[in-house]
């Protein structure tokens, strides 16, 4: 009989989506919880700093990362309606001055300023064209470095909750 009644209590409590245990949970206790979910890509400023430096040095010396590591210059390049069509310039080396002066508070920040890059590329380049395979080799990469720096984090993340718990 007690097999039967843990036969069927289990799907009950493994269901994540089980509605009584959200109900037990106040909306501070939530957030909380939320919060330690995010708390792997909320860094130290230091930490948030170095860790996306790394990732970003990675694209710089990236062969084609001299490509993107200055503004684009439409009248150098003979570019005349580059600004109109990209509204939002960025590069590689402006995001590196930001990331220097301490100016990105969330890895989203960056990981976003660092998608814009090679988007702008993408958007403004003819898909085929040379600089537009280069972008997306590099945003390719990115993709890649960014995947292995949040299982890092998450790595580290787990061990530092269970040393606290020790």
């Amino acid at each position: 009989a007690s097999n039967m009644v843990s036969q069927s209590s289990a799907p009950k409590s493994s269901h994540p989506a089980d509605p009584s245990l959200l109900n037990c949970l106040s909306l501070n206790n939530l957030e909380t919880h939320l919060a330690s979910l995010d708390r792997k890509t909320q860094l130290p400023p230091t930490k948030l700093k170095s860790k996306c430096t790394e990732v970003l040095k990675g694209l710089q010396n990236h062969p084609h990362g001299w490509v993107f590591n200055c503004p684009v210059d439409p009248v150098e390049l003979g570019l005349p309606d580059y600004f109109e069509v990209i509204k939002k310039p960025m590069d590689l080396g402006t995001i590196q001055k930001k990331l220097e002066n301490g100016g990105y508070h969330s890895i989203k920040e960056f990981e976003d300023m660092v998608y814009l890059t090679f988007d702008n590329a993408m958007t403004y380049n003819d898909n085929g064209s040379v600089v537009y395979g280069m972008a997306k080799e590099l945003k390719t990469k990115f993709v890649s470095d960014m995947r292995k720096l949040m299982s890092q984090l998450e790595g580290e993340d787990m061990e530092r909750r269970q040393n606290e718990r020790a």
